[in-house]
């Protein structure tokens, strides 16, 4: 009978250990830090003749997801890239290369990197 009492004992300290060992987990933290930011459009306006209004494309970005860094960021980058008035490269200082990931047909996968923070999504393909 003495051997049933200490159970409880061990369940308790067993409990314990393993609250505390999930605390120490760090895949909890990225895990909080990736965002699925869905799609976005991008207004990209050009001029046909002088002195007549420019005309609009609308550009579909799609599957934007961010590890490290807010949609809102994301979708600053993307505008950025395609608005057609950025002449640089690295908008915003990120480095941009081709993806390895799957997209929708006609679109074309892109990562572009800063630090520790990741945009990926699918561009407009030509």
């Amino acid at each position: 009978m003495k051997a049933a009492s200490k159970w409880p004992g061990f369940a308790v300290a067993a409990s314990t250990l393993a609250l505390a060992g999930t605390a120490l987990v760090p895949s909890t933290s990225v895990a909080a830090s990736t965002h699925a930011c869905g799609n976005h459009t991008v207004v990209y306006e050009y001029e046909v003749e002088p002195g007549k209004p420019k005309s609009k494309i609308n550009i579909p970005i799609k599957q934007i997801v961010t590890q490290g860094a807010s949609c809102s960021v994301a979708f600053k980058l993307v505008e950025a890239l395609y608005d057609g008035k950025s002449q640089s490269a690295k908008p915003e200082g990120y480095t941009c290369k081709i993806g390895k990931f799957k997209v929708p047909r006609g679109s074309v996968p892109e990562v572009c990197t800063k630090g520790g923070k990741k945009v990926q999504f699918a561009g407009k393909g030509g």
